[in-house]
Protein backbone atom coordinates (compact mmCIF):
# COMPACT_ATOMS: atom_id res chain seq x y z
CA UNK A 1 0.00 0.00 0.00
CA UNK A 2 1.45 3.31 -0.46
CA UNK A 3 1.95 6.42 1.51
CA UNK A 4 -1.22 8.05 -0.06
CA UNK A 5 -3.23 5.20 0.20
CA UNK A 6 -2.39 4.75 4.07
CA UNK A 7 -2.71 8.38 4.77
CA UNK A 8 -5.96 8.22 2.94
CA UNK A 9 -7.50 5.45 5.00
CA UNK A 10 -6.16 6.66 8.52
CA UNK A 11 -8.07 10.02 7.94
CA UNK A 12 -11.00 8.07 6.29
CA UNK A 13 -10.18 6.12 10.16
CA UNK A 14 -10.04 9.43 11.96
CA UNK A 15 -13.18 10.80 10.51
CA UNK A 16 -15.67 7.82 10.57
CA UNK A 17 -13.62 6.26 14.02
CA UNK A 18 -16.84 6.00 16.21
CA UNK A 19 -19.25 4.69 13.50
CA UNK A 20 -16.62 2.22 12.60
CA UNK A 21 -16.01 1.28 16.05
CA UNK A 22 -19.51 1.02 16.79
CA UNK A 23 -19.89 -2.04 13.87
CA UNK A 24 -16.86 -4.07 14.90
CA UNK A 25 -18.31 -4.13 17.96
CA UNK A 26 -21.16 -5.88 17.06
CA UNK A 27 -18.93 -8.39 15.17
CA UNK A 28 -16.95 -8.69 17.52
CA UNK A 29 -19.27 -8.93 20.86
CA UNK A 30 -16.93 -6.48 22.92
CA UNK A 31 -16.23 -2.71 23.11
CA UNK A 32 -12.71 -3.33 24.32
CA UNK A 33 -11.97 -5.84 21.87
CA UNK A 34 -13.35 -3.50 19.03
CA UNK A 35 -11.00 -0.75 20.25
CA UNK A 36 -8.14 -3.20 20.80
CA UNK A 37 -8.74 -3.84 16.70
CA UNK A 38 -9.26 -0.37 15.80
CA UNK A 39 -5.74 0.91 17.54
CA UNK A 40 -3.84 -2.24 15.62
CA UNK A 41 -5.36 -1.15 12.31
CA UNK A 42 -4.38 2.29 12.83
CA UNK A 43 -0.47 1.30 13.83
CA UNK A 44 -0.60 -0.74 10.84
CA UNK A 45 -2.01 2.10 8.83
CA UNK A 46 0.79 4.45 10.22
CA UNK A 47 4.06 1.26 9.77
CA UNK A 48 2.71 0.17 6.48
CA UNK A 49 3.24 4.06 5.21
CA UNK A 50 6.40 4.45 6.61
CA UNK A 51 7.56 1.07 5.29
CA UNK A 52 6.04 0.55 1.92
CA UNK A 53 8.33 -0.59 -0.73
CA UNK A 54 7.13 -3.86 -1.33
CA UNK A 55 3.39 -4.15 -1.07
CA UNK A 56 0.74 -2.77 -3.94
CA UNK A 57 2.34 0.68 -4.37
CA UNK A 58 -0.53 1.10 -7.73
CA UNK A 59 -3.63 -0.36 -6.04
CA UNK A 60 -7.31 1.75 -5.04
CA UNK A 61 -9.59 0.91 -2.14
CA UNK A 62 -12.91 1.32 -3.45
CA UNK A 63 -14.85 1.47 0.01
CA UNK A 64 -12.65 2.80 2.48
CA UNK A 65 -15.26 2.16 5.45
CA UNK A 66 -15.39 -1.39 4.23
CA UNK A 67 -11.59 -2.11 3.53
CA UNK A 68 -11.00 -0.73 7.28
CA UNK A 69 -13.85 -2.62 8.79
CA UNK A 70 -12.40 -5.69 7.44
CA UNK A 71 -8.95 -5.19 8.25
CA UNK A 72 -9.87 -4.16 11.89
CA UNK A 73 -12.45 -7.01 12.04
CA UNK A 74 -8.96 -9.63 10.78
CA UNK A 75 -6.96 -8.14 13.41
CA UNK A 76 -9.54 -9.02 16.06
CA UNK A 77 -9.95 -12.60 14.97
CA UNK A 78 -5.93 -12.62 15.21
CA UNK A 79 -5.82 -11.23 18.32
CA UNK A 80 -8.61 -13.14 19.82
CA UNK A 81 -7.18 -16.61 18.47
CA UNK A 82 -4.15 -15.88 20.25
CA UNK A 83 -5.86 -14.67 23.26
CA UNK A 84 -8.14 -17.64 23.41
CA UNK A 85 -4.76 -20.64 22.73
CA UNK A 86 -6.12 -23.00 25.79
CA UNK A 87 -2.95 -25.67 25.79
CA UNK A 88 0.21 -25.49 23.60
CA UNK A 89 1.95 -28.45 22.89
CA UNK A 90 4.43 -28.26 25.75
CA UNK A 91 1.62 -28.19 28.10
CA UNK A 92 -0.02 -30.94 26.64
CA UNK A 93 3.12 -33.18 26.97
CA UNK A 94 3.32 -32.49 30.94
CA UNK A 95 -0.38 -32.87 31.24
CA UNK A 96 -0.23 -36.12 29.45
CA UNK A 97 2.52 -37.77 31.95
CA UNK A 98 0.71 -36.48 35.45
CA UNK A 99 -0.18 -39.15 37.60
CA UNK A 100 -3.98 -39.19 38.26
CA UNK A 101 -4.27 -39.01 42.08
CA UNK A 102 -7.99 -40.05 42.48
CA UNK A 103 -7.73 -43.37 40.97
CA UNK A 104 -4.52 -43.97 43.81
CA UNK A 105 -5.22 -47.72 45.37
CA UNK A 106 -4.57 -46.33 49.03
CA UNK A 107 -7.16 -43.06 48.24
CA UNK A 108 -9.82 -46.14 47.45
CA UNK A 109 -8.95 -48.28 50.34
CA UNK A 110 -9.15 -45.34 52.50
CA UNK A 111 -13.04 -44.17 50.69
CA UNK A 112 -14.14 -48.08 51.28
CA UNK A 113 -13.72 -48.04 54.69
CA UNK A 114 -14.97 -45.02 55.59
CA UNK A 115 -18.61 -45.89 53.55
CA UNK A 116 -18.58 -48.82 55.54
CA UNK A 117 -17.89 -46.85 59.02
CA UNK A 118 -20.41 -43.96 57.61
CA UNK A 119 -22.98 -47.64 57.04
CA UNK A 120 -22.70 -48.99 60.49
CA UNK A 121 -23.06 -45.41 62.05
CA UNK A 122 -26.41 -44.77 59.91
CA UNK A 123 -27.48 -48.19 61.66
CA UNK A 124 -26.69 -46.94 64.87
CA UNK A 125 -29.28 -43.96 64.29
CA UNK A 126 -33.08 -43.55 64.67
CA UNK A 127 -34.92 -44.70 61.62
CA UNK A 128 -36.65 -41.02 61.36
CA UNK A 129 -33.02 -39.66 61.56
CA UNK A 130 -31.54 -41.48 59.57
CA UNK A 131 -34.08 -41.35 56.64
CA UNK A 132 -34.07 -37.51 56.73
CA UNK A 133 -30.35 -37.87 56.77
CA UNK A 134 -30.46 -39.73 53.41
CA UNK A 135 -33.49 -37.51 52.33
CA UNK A 136 -31.52 -34.82 52.50
CA UNK A 137 -27.41 -35.56 52.17
CA UNK A 138 -28.03 -38.38 49.04
CA UNK A 139 -30.85 -37.57 47.61
CA UNK A 140 -30.59 -33.78 47.98
CA UNK A 141 -34.45 -32.87 48.82
CA UNK A 142 -34.61 -29.60 50.37
CA UNK A 143 -35.83 -29.21 54.29
CA UNK A 144 -39.21 -28.24 53.21
CA UNK A 145 -39.61 -31.10 50.85
CA UNK A 146 -38.64 -33.36 53.27
CA UNK A 147 -41.28 -31.77 56.08
CA UNK A 148 -43.96 -32.31 53.68
CA UNK A 149 -42.59 -36.18 53.09
CA UNK A 150 -42.45 -37.11 56.54
CA UNK A 151 -45.16 -34.85 57.76
CA UNK A 152 -43.49 -33.12 60.15
CA UNK A 153 -42.38 -29.47 60.76
CA UNK A 154 -39.70 -27.34 59.40
CA UNK A 155 -38.09 -27.35 62.44
CA UNK A 156 -38.42 -30.83 63.25
CA UNK A 157 -36.33 -31.54 60.42
CA UNK A 158 -33.65 -29.04 61.17
CA UNK A 159 -33.80 -30.93 64.40
CA UNK A 160 -33.28 -34.43 63.06
CA UNK A 161 -30.94 -33.28 60.19
CA UNK A 162 -28.47 -31.02 63.35
CA UNK A 163 -28.40 -34.65 65.79
CA UNK A 164 -27.92 -36.69 62.49
CA UNK A 165 -24.86 -34.67 61.28
CA UNK A 166 -23.66 -34.12 64.51
CA UNK A 167 -23.86 -37.96 65.63
CA UNK A 168 -21.36 -38.74 62.69
CA UNK A 169 -18.88 -36.50 63.51
CA UNK A 170 -18.77 -38.01 67.27
CA UNK A 171 -18.89 -41.50 65.70
CA UNK A 172 -16.85 -40.49 62.58
CA UNK A 173 -13.98 -38.51 63.73
CA UNK A 174 -11.14 -39.56 61.39
CA UNK A 175 -13.95 -39.28 58.47
CA UNK A 176 -12.96 -36.04 56.73
CA UNK A 177 -16.97 -35.44 55.11
CA UNK A 178 -18.53 -36.20 58.18
CA UNK A 179 -16.47 -33.59 59.89
CA UNK A 180 -17.26 -30.80 57.14
CA UNK A 181 -20.75 -31.93 57.58
CA UNK A 182 -22.74 -28.74 57.40
CA UNK A 183 -26.30 -27.99 58.84
CA UNK A 184 -27.94 -26.10 55.99
CA UNK A 185 -25.82 -26.43 52.98
CA UNK A 186 -26.79 -26.05 49.32
CA UNK A 187 -28.82 -28.58 47.93
CA UNK A 188 -30.63 -29.12 44.81
CA UNK A 189 -29.44 -25.77 42.38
Amino acid sequence: MNEGMSSTLRARMVARYVELRSKLERIVGSRDDAADAMQETWLRLSTTSSTSSTASDGGTVNNADAYLLRMAANIATDQHRQNNVLLVHGEIDELVHIVDEVSDPERIASARSDVRALSQVLGRMPARRRAILVAARVEGQLNDEIAQRFDVSLSTVEKELRAALEFCKKHLPDVEAAQRGHFAGPRKY
